[in-house]
């Protein structure tokens, strides 16, 4: 990702971290190491969401096809797959419990809801944080892949790619069915649901937000460690959010945002790019080609 000189748009501007509210990533505690395992090659080449569900895995691919596949957690094989239409650098995807999706599509700064069974666009929506990245004072240097891309896997026939559906009726923070952008620079990261509400990390404010997607209102914003938040997940009532360029996750209380504990991995670990948590296990995948795992 391009890292430019922070010329955040207004919606972001009042949410910026100010001097003195950076976190000392030193003082967290940590949970101790992990041993991370890879168990497959992701369906397609740069997977960067994931998000766990009853049926299985959910995929997001940040590669120009838009690919958004359903997978076995056992053995990685696909059970249906789909493209959306339009997304650019897409990063994180979550189910509401109505069964909708939703996909930060970052490069955008847009926020997307399709049907998971064929990839229909629904609505999409600006999202509140984006803006131009900043660097501060004491963040790691950005993080570099550590492995080679897996073999490539066998093509996959091309599936045209579904209108988006146009509504005459906007609810708020909805924008128009052809809108090509919400804000100005990027948008939000990895994104999970609780009870209603939308929780993201934002990479260019540096936070993490709660929000109600009814009233497209901000209920809660939490500061993050560092300048590359990306994918979530839920440990009990706590949320996971990892920072790629730390190479780490941190825990926030849900409550409060509060940072309890991180989980440190080593430079020869695969890069932390999606997110999830599915039986006592967090699941990552790195953006070229790889879906880890280890043991909380």
């Amino acid at each position: 990702m391009q890292r430019r000189t922070f010329l955040c748009a207004t919606a972001a501007a009042a949410v910026a971290p100010a001097r003195g509210a950076v976190v000392d990533v030193a003082a967290i505690r940590s949970r101790g190491t992990r041993k991370v395992e890879i168990a497959y090659r992701s369906p397609h080449a740069t997977p960067n969401g994931l998000q766990a569900t009853s049926e299985g895995l959910w995929v997001l691919d940040q590669g120009k096809e838009n690919y958004v596949s359903l997978i076995r957690f056992a053995d990685g094989k696909v059970i249906r797959e789909f493209q959306v239409p339009g997304l650019a650098g897409a990063s994180g995807l979550t189910l509401d419990a109505s069964g909708v999706m939703w996909i930060n599509d970052t490069h955008n700064s847009l926020i997307v809801t399709c049907d998971p069974g064929d990839g229909k666009v629904l609505a999409k929506y600006w999202c509140p944080g984006a803006g131009r990245p900043l660097s501060v004072a004491g963040d790691p240097p950005a993080a570099r892949i550590p492995l080679a891309p897996p073999p490539a896997r066998p093509a996959v026939p091309a599936v045209a790619a579904p209108a988006a559906d146009a509504r005459p009726r906007r609810a708020p923070g909805q924008l128009a069915a052809d809108a090509a952008s919400g804000l100005s620079g990027e948008g939000g990261q990895g994104m999970e649901f609780r009870d209603g509400l939308l929780y993201y990390a934002c990479l260019p404010s540096r936070r993490a937000y709660v929000l109600d997607p009814k009233t497209w209102r901000v209920q809660a914003m939490w500061p993050l460690p560092g300048n590359r938040a990306h994918g979530v997940g839920w440990e009990g009532d706590s949320l996971w959010i990892a920072d790629t360029n730390w190479r780490a996750f941190f825990r926030h209380d849900r409550k409060t945002g509060e940072i309890m504990e991180k989980i440190q991995l080593s430079e020869k670990d695969p890069l932390i790019h999606g997110v999830t948590v599915h039986d006592g296990y967090l699941w990552y995948c790195d953006d070229v080609g790889y879906i880890c795992n280890f043991k909380l």
